[in-house]
């Protein structure tokens, strides 16, 4: 920074307490107030909306992710035909779990890496990528209400020293007085234009762009949803293969709530065994 670039700070800095502290009066302009009150919300939403969606699509990766180390576990836990016998009871049905249960894991398998791997290049071009766009326009938007207000406070400080020259003339030789308050006047003046001139940009271009938004975020808000559905309909298919595949009595206990009774029945065999003590 400058040293005049350190200046101007060093005097915005004192004119900030003055300010606060009553001794130099504020200009307010409400419009202005109410425009960057709507800008503020709409800023912390879709920055809130950005950091969701991208939280969205790595809960989608751990949720894939969580399905094979289940199936993963439940293959270990169900052993497979190259490392157990293959004893099975009348109905066939312990070989038949063992191998659905292999057929699982190499489903959700299969879903992790097609599923994420074709959700994630339309999901981060079609949604990610439009917010982010948008968002970064808010950096070069805050520069220029940032300037808007440094323009304020020059101007109120100007205005100020006006005042108090009037107020209290500090010479009294009046053609020197006189020509003191022509030059203060036409410094406010013309920082005045200035403030002016950012200020009704700001009212002018704000309202727009938060009106922008909608008719943006339309798009990827149509792409999203029909993203969702596509990677949920594609695990529901492939998962919905497999449960045809379970026996008709599974699926029946399951619809009538009786599997609890049949997790009961194996408790009760379990407690018969003389290595469960009893229990």
């Amino acid at each position: 920074m400058s040293w005049i670039g350190i200046k101007k700070a060093i005097n915005r800095a004192g004119t900030q307490v003055m300010l606060k502290t009553g001794h130099i009066e504020q200009t307010v302009d409400k419009e202005f107030d109410y425009q960057e009150k709507r800008y503020r919300a709409m800023e912390t939403n879709s920055l809130k909306l950005q950091k969701n969606l991208r939280s969205y699509l790595e809960s989608l990766r751990i949720l894939t992710n969580s399905q094979i180390n289940i199936a993963e576990s439940l293959n270990s836990f169900y052993g497979n035909n190259s490392t157990t016998s293959n004893v099975k009871d009348k109905d066939g049905k312990e070989l038949k779990n063992k191998e659905l249960v292999q057929e699982y894991y190499a489903t959700v398998k299969q879903l992790n890496d097609s599923s994420i791997k074709n959700l994630e290049n339309p999901y981060n071009q079609t949604v990610l990528n439009p917010i982010a766009r948008f968002n970064s326009y808010y950096t070069e938007i805050n520069e220029v209400i940032k300037k808007r207000n440094n323009k304020l406070l020059d101007y109120d400080a100007m205005k100020s020293k006006v005042k108090k020259l009037i107020e209290h003339p500090s010479s009294t030789d009046m053609e020197q007085y006189e020509n003191k308050l022509k030059n203060y006047n036409e410094e406010l003046k013309e920082l005045e234009d200035k403030y002016i001139s950012v200020n009704n940009k700001l009212i002018d271009e704000l309202p727009k762009l938060i009106n922008l938004r909608v008719s943006y975020f339309d798009p990827s808000f149509e792409s999203f949803v029909k993203i969702q559905l596509r990677f949920f309909n594609e695990n529901y298919y492939v998962l919905n293969q497999l449960q045809l595949k379970l026996d008709a009595q599974t699926k029946q206990d399951y619809m009538e709530g009786k599997l609890e009774d049949r997790i009961d029945n194996v408790l009760n065999k379990m407690r018969g065994l003389d290595i469960t003590g009893g229990l």
